[in-house]
């Protein structure tokens, strides 16, 4: 009887314990769809474009020609906050600069979405991809590294490599596809001012950086849903393809880690500091800022780096070219600033190129490098008439925020004056984002501005710019940075009096 007893009890027992999970099962199941819920109650009353069952949109990012098809025509088609799906997840595009400058400006909204863990393989785990305390802190030790002062002493860098430019130019000379030449000649300011190899140097094997092969395979996965899933990923040779990639950028990066750290204990790191020095000196302050945490930096400055502002550089360039007027004065202002003088520009040389940087400014409004950000919420907000739940994941176009109509009117037309003080005091500040905005703005927006100029300037200075008959309209190209689908031509010039 007492086993009976016993036996009766234990059934009761894992009765009891079994309905007790099943209710914490069911609980939390219907917790995590009420979240699902509430975004589908949202989406389904949102405009947005035609989707593909269990696909969604995401088919979009694949699309080579969504920003020209697509983002330009997004608020007059949908509006300011647009409904999209990512398979089965709604998601949310938001367009409005003062509902962009609540879910920018504040640290509550900081965190990436899943897509760029997708970049991990390519830009390892630094600012770009990296989120939460990881981000704030390296954010924090990094943030020096960027001030005037310092970047000050790049600009010898970037004239050594702007007069490698030039000389190219001089060769080659007539009709021109410049992309080709201003990414090099970016790689070349990167090689020296992040890893310390030198623009000019002796030692040609270092020539080889694996850094000009680099390539984003993210779009290709995105558009083939079943490799978001990692494990089948990694059975890809895609995935191998691209492993063996970042295993030659790190090993690269651990090599000149090892090179400028011997420099800096035998007193010859020379003239000019590179960021992996700086990152060095944090690494020795702060244990916990490791030689992988050094290498993800590195790797993540020297590849957002080098096609962002490849690009802007590319296309300022053709945009002068097509604005002769706009061009006439930027060479006006530079030859007022050096009057005759070969001498490379100084910060304030560079400080006085005012109406060049509009006109930077205004190629990148048209054609910013990155057009497409994403952010996941980390607490509820309210857009318009809607409430977006924490965890909501919201894209960032600037393609299509820079051709609001309401703030650029005729937006397509190429107006440096858009960025007269004046013009830009009346504008929310959220409504120009070339390099994002808020406390997860680009940490090199101050280095890649003097970047530019230093290179547009010193061509201006020796050449003027023409456009190519039949090659003077710019289809542009989305590949996670904005590329020009058969190049950028331009016709040079050189100019009588220097």
């Amino acid at each position: 009887l007492t086993m009976v007893a016993h036996q009766t009890l234990d059934r009761a027992y894992n009765l009891e314990l079994l309905s007790y999970l099943t209710i914490i099962a069911a609980g939390s199941l219907i917790y995590a769809l009420s979240g699902y819920l509430k975004l589908m109650l949202v989406a389904l009353r949102l405009p947005g474009p035609p989707a593909i069952p269990f696909i969604g949109n995401i088919l979009m990012i694949g699309d080579k020609n969504v920003m020209a098809n697509d983002a330009a025509k997004a608020f007059s088609l949908y509006g300011t906050l647009i409904r999209i799906w990512v398979t089965i997840v709604p998601a949310f595009i938001v367009l409005d600069p003062q509902d962009l400058q609540t879910i920018l400006s504040s640290r509550k909204h900081t965190d990436k979405t899943f897509f760029y863990k997708l970049l991990h393989n390519f830009l390892g785990n630094g600012l770009i991809t990296s989120s939460g305390d990881k981000w704030s802190v390296h954010r924090k030790l990094i943030q020096p590294s960027f001030h005037l002062n310092i970047l000050e002493k790049f600009i010898g860098t970037f004239n050594d490599s702007s007069q490698c430019l030039l000389d190219k130019f001089k060769s080659a000379e007539g009709e021109i596809n410049i992309t080709d030449f201003v990414n090099n000649c970016v790689l070349d300011i990167l090689n020296e001012a992040v890893l310390g190899v030198p623009v000019f140097r002796e030692d040609k094997d270092l020539e080889k950086s694996p850094f000009r092969q680099g390539k984003v395979v993210m779009p290709y996965r995105v558009i083939r849903p079943w490799l978001l899933l990692n494990w089948v990923y990694k059975m890809t040779d895609t995935a191998a393809s691209e492993l063996n990639q970042k295993k030659q950028l790190d090993n690269f990066t651990r090599k000149m880690i090892h090179i400028r750290r011997e420099a800096k204990k035998s007193g010859n790191l020379g003239d000019r500091k590179c960021l992996l020095d700086y990152l060095i000196d944090i690494s020795d302050q702060v244990p916990d800022f490791t030689e992988e945490d050094i290498i993800n930096e590195a790797c993540t400055f020297m590849l957002a780096g080098q096609d962002s502002v490849g690009a802007a550089v590319a296309f300022s360039f053709f945009m002068l070219a097509q604005n002769p007027e706009c061009q006439r004065k930027c060479i006006e202002e530079i030859d007022n600033i050096f009057d005759g003088d070969s001498r490379a520009p100084t910060m304030r040389d560079l400080r006085e190129m005012r109406y060049l940087e509009q006109c930077i400014k205004e190629t990148l409004r048209l054609y910013p490098s990155v057009p497409l950000l994403a952010r996941c919420l980390g607490e509820d907000v309210r857009v318009g008439e809607h409430n977006l739940i924490a965890g909501s994941h919201i894209f960032v176009v600037p393609y299509a925020i820079h051709r609001l109509p309401y703030i650029y009117p005729d937006p397509e037309k190429f107006d440096p004056d858009r960025f007269l003080p004046e013009e830009v005091e009346k504008r929310n500040p959220y409504a120009f984002l070339p390099f994002s905005a808020g406390p997860r703005n680009c940490i090199g927006h101050k280095f890649a501005i003097l970047e530019m100029k230093t290179v547009i300037s010193k061509i201006l200075r020796h050449f003027i710019l023409h456009p190519v008959e039949g090659k003077q309209t710019i289809q542009p190209s989305f590949r996670v940075t904005l590329r020009a689908t058969g190049g950028l031509w331009i016709r040079l010039e050189r100019r009588e009096k220097i």
